[in-house]
């Protein structure tokens, strides 16, 4: 699998997990890694305080995802946040924040704006994808 096709998958299963915590009332942030076998391993916290800042979101899933792929042959990752993101005219919507990264090749922050249909379904907009710094995998010299 290319490093797209392994994303790709981490995002179904990951997007799968938050409509249903979402249909259900929310959720809190979480981590997923991919394991060599297509496994997913879901990484839950024990608690998260209420309007966690970004910068301790990457601090604490870094530092969580990196333990937790210590002993194994892990080359994608990711942690994702219900967040609010503002629209074109100014209103916060709600939406999902994915940060993902390949050992070996990207690392982007996934905004995916949802909402709630009548009968409770969630549907998720097209996603928008930022290019950012790697910071759980540190990439060999010469890749970016």
């Amino acid at each position: 699998m290319t490093p797209e096709d392994v994303k790709a998958l981490l995002l179904r299963v990951v997007t799968k997990l938050v409509a249903s915590q979402l249909q259900q009332g929310g959720f809190i942030p979480f981590g997923a890694i991919l394991g060599q076998k297509r496994d997913v391993q879901l990484l839950m916290p024990k608690s998260m305080k209420r309007n966690v800042a970004r910068d301790e979101l990457d601090t604490y899933w870094a530092q969580t995802i990196r333990n937790a792929i210590a002993n194994g042959d892990c080359t994608t990752a990711c942690w994702c946040a219900d967040v609010r993101a503002q629209a074109e005219d100014g209103t916060l919507i709600p939406t999902l924040l994915i940060h993902a990264e390949h050992a070996h090749s990207f690392s982007e922050d996934i905004l995916i704006a949802y909402r709630k249909n009548e009968d409770g379904t969630i549907v998720f907009d097209e996603p928008a994808v930022e290019p950012t710094q790697h910071q759980i995998f540190s990439l060999a010299p010469g890749l970016s």
